[in-house]
C-alpha cells in the first residue's frame, strides 16, 4: 500500500508538470485551456471522502464550465464515495470503472542479446522530429496536433527526459521518463507500427533503466493501459505491486475505454 502511494504523488507531480492546478477538501483539479481537448490535463483527481455528493458534482461542473472545458474526474476512494456514483447520472455524468495495474522495476536487467543495429540516444533539438513523427503516428495517443503540442510542451520540461531509438538509422521507438525527487515514471513508449514484435521496446526500456540507477532514483514506474501491455513491461522487469481501483466520469465525449478500442 505504501508503494501505491507513492505512484498516486508521482501522478499528481507528472500532472502539474503540463497542467495548472487547484486544490479542494476532497482533491485536485487540474486543467489546460490551451489544450481543451488533452484528457490528461483536464481531470479532477478526488481521493478523500465526499461528504455531500450533490454539491460536490455541481462544484465540479461549475469549476470546469467556467473555463469552458468538459467536467471530468477520477474518483479513486471507490468504496467510501458510493453514495456519489450513484448520483453521478443525476447531474449528467456518464462514467466507466477501471482496475489499473501499477507496475514498478525490480532492479533487475534483462539478458538482452548485443544487438549492434540498435543506437539509443537522447532526444535533443537535432531529432526531435523524427521522436516526435514516431509519437504522432501511434493513435493511442491522441489526435496528431494534440501529442505534438503535448510533447512540445514536456520535452522542454526540465522533469522529462526523452529517449529514441533506431534500428539501422531508422527512427522506430521513443519513450520518456519524468523525474520527481527520487521517483521515477516511464511514459510515451511508442513504436512504429512496422517495426512492432522485434524487442524493441526491452531495449529501450532497459536504457531508461540504467539511467534511473545513474540518477540515484529509488523507484521507477510504470502503468500499463491493458493486461497485454503488461505483460510486455513484466518481461522487462516492471512488476506488478498492487492495482488502484478508481471510477472516470465525464459529461460529454468519448469515455477512455472508448478511445482505446477506437485506436
Amino acid at each position: 500500500m505504501q508503494k501505491i502511494e507513492h505512484i498516486m504523488q508521482l501522478d499528481i507531480n507528472y500532472i502539474k508538470s503540463f497542467s495548472e492546478m487547484e486544490t479542494c477538501h476532497e482533491g485536485v483539479l487540474f486543467y489546460n485551456k490551451e489544450m481543451p481537448t488533452y484528457y490528461d490535463a483536464n481531470h479532477a483527481h478526488i481521493w478523500k471522502k465526499i461528504t455531500d455528493p450533490d454539491m460536490f458534482l455541481k462544484k465540479i461542473k461549475n469549476f470546469y464550465q467556467s473555463k469552458s472545458l468538459i467536467p471530468r474526474l477520477y474518483l479513486y476512494n471507490v468504496e467510501e464515495n458510493q453514495s456519489c456514483i450513484e448520483v453521478l447520472e443525476n447531474h449528467g455524468f456518464q462514467y466507466e470503472s477501471f482496475n489499473d495495474d501499477v507496475q514498478c522495476w525490480n532492479g533487475e536487467y534483462l539478458q538482452l542479446p548485443h544487438n549492434p543495429a540498435i543506437q539509443i540516444e537522447r532526444v535533443t533539438n537535432a531529432n526531435m522530429e523524427e521522436a516526435l513523427a514516431v509519437e504522432m503516428s501511434i493513435s493511442t495517443f491522441g489526435e496528431p496536433a494534440l501529442i505534438k503540442k503535448a510533447f512540445e510542451e514536456t520535452y522542454h520540461s526540465q522533469y522529462f527526459t526523452y529517449y529514441l531509438l533506431r534500428l539501422d538509422g531508422t527512427a522506430c521507438c521513443t519513450a520518456n521518463i519524468f523525474v520527481s525527487g527520487n521517483q521515477g515514471r516511464v511514459e510515451s513508449v511508442a513504436t512504429l507500427e512496422s517495426h512492432r514484435g522485434r524487442g524493441l521496446i526491452g531495449y529501450i526500456l532497459q536504457h531508461i533503466q540504467q539511467e534511473s540507477i545513474k540518477q540515484g532514483l529509488e523507484y521507477l514506474w510504470i502503468l500499463p493501459i491493458n493486461e497485454q501491455v503488461a505483460k510486455v513491461y513484466d518481461k522487462a522487469n516492471f512488476k506488478s505491486v498492487g492495482k488502484v481501483e478508481s471510477i472516470h466520469a465525464f459529461t460529454e465525449g468519448k469515455s477512455i475505454k472508448q478511445i482505446r478500442q477506437d485506436s
